[in-house]
């Protein structure tokens, strides 16, 4: 049955994308005449239709950064074990941005729009949305701040967003619509020139709408230092404070003291480590000291290869439990331009966790492969792969997910 299925949506793939290129082969075909090619071969008709969807106004550049197509098929879009649903996916996508860049500071906006519709699911289709702003300013060239405020609102953890494992990770079964609002802001202050001293304020909203959750908020408050030995030397400090309350005004706080360094092994291997101490004051009035530790290894070999390897281990507060999370997680990727159109990736994730509270235990499994061609100048091809495994002792998080993915997307 579901081989039969995977070959039903292959063929819908193929005819989908056969019908795309053949649009955008004739439009592109048409468009280009003799007379629109330059000395250096650009397409003039092209940038007159690109600077037609842009807006520039004193410095303030607005414009459709892209629009894009694809068909999915998910083997379990319920994300369950006993009420398991299979469906084919049609994703409709629109991306808007704005940039401005002065001497002294950027504003960038970037915003998506997805329209999903399920086949066989109707009352899943949805919309969903997702925003980034970012604001940089230097105050002088010892002093500067950055602000980011991430938005998303979605019916489900998706594939093609970086936190699709981490989401999972945790998450009890079921398909349930989620909002959430991530702000940041940081001041960084050079006080010699090896001494940098940065403070920094995090608060998320996160609005769930499954029927076992709550909302809740997260406020984080914290300093860093960072101290610069030599050229591939820096030693690293830091002091964070986290508290999370929920809609019954439950909370819990947690003291997070680190300290570590950053070191270029050579000049293509870097080594980030730190090590300390959590200080949790848990939803149950219990308190009590743990370790906390984070690692991570990059090798860029060149432009072309990237490599990265990580893992933590650490106490935090989850936005789906009135609990204090205790897991690991290790992760691995690799990023590398297969052909000079072709670029492939592949990202395994694997974490334990347990709720100490409740006494559950989660343990989850996530890879993710995917290839993008370049098949114009502003047109690319995706294909991407994932696999997810959610594991626990009870049953209360188990579940497997395949889904499988081609889309195209024209980028300006």
């Amino acid at each position: 049955m579901k081989m039969n299925n995977l070959v039903r949506y292959l063929k819908k793939v193929i005819s989908i994308a056969c019908l795309w290129i053949v649009i955008c082969v004739t439009a592109f075909s048409s468009a280009y005449s003799s007379d629109d090619v330059d000395d250096n071969g650009l397409i003039l008709s092209t940038t007159r239709f690109l600077d037609s969807l842009s807006y520039n106004y004193k410095g303030f550049e607005m414009q459709v950064a892209g629009v894009s197509i694809g068909e999915e098929y998910d083997d379990n879009v319920t994300f369950s074990k006993d009420d398991r649903k299979e469906d084919f996916i049609t994703s409709l996508g629109l991306g808007l941005s704005a940039k401005y860049e002065g001497k002294l500071r950027s504003l960038e906006l970037r915003g998506n729009i997805i329209g999903r519709i399920f086949s066989q699911n109707s009352d899943f289709t949805n919309l969903t949305e997702d925003l980034n702003v970012t604001f940089k300013n230097e105050f002088s060239r010892y002093s500067r701040m950055s602000v980011r405020n991430k938005f998303e609102h979605s019916d489900e953890p998706l594939f093609f967003r970086e936190d699709y494992y981490t989401q999972q990770f945790g998450r009890g079964q079921g398909r349930f619509e989620y909002f959430q609002n991530d702000f940041y802001i940081d001041y960084a202050r050079d006080v010699t020139k090896q001494l940098t001293l940065i403070a920094k304020y995090n608060n998320v909203i996160d609005l769930l709408s499954g029927q076992d959750y709550q909302d809740s908020l997260l406020n984080k408050a914290g300093v860093e230092a960072g101290y610069i030995f030599s050229s591939t030397t820096t030693s690293l400090f830091s002091y964070d404070f986290a508290n999370r309350r929920f809609q019954d005004e439950s909370h819990a706080s947690i003291h997070t003291v680190t300290t570590g360094i950053k070191q270029f092994i050579t000049e293509k291997l870097a080594f980030d480590g730190r090590t300390g101490l959590n200080y949790i004051d848990s939803f149950d009035n219990d308190h009590f000291t743990k370790p906390v530790f984070m690692t991570s290894l990059i090798y860029q070999k060149d432009t072309d290869t990237i490599a990265r390897l990580s893992f933590e281990k650490k106490h935090e507060t989850s936005r789906y439990e009135e609990d204090i999370f205790d897991n690991w997680r290790t992760t691995a990727s690799v990023s590398r331009q297969l052909l000079e159109r072709l670029r492939g990736s592949l990202s395994v994730f694997y974490g334990e966790g347990e709720y100490l509270i409740l006494d559950t235990k989660n343990k989850l499994l996530g890879a993710n492969s995917a290839f993008v061609y370049d098949i114009a100048r502003n047109l690319k091809g995706n294909f991407t792969y994932t696999f997810t495994r959610s594991d626990d002792d009870p049953g209360t998080f188990y579940y497997t997910k395949n889904t499988v993915f081609f889309g195209l997307t024209a980028e300006f």
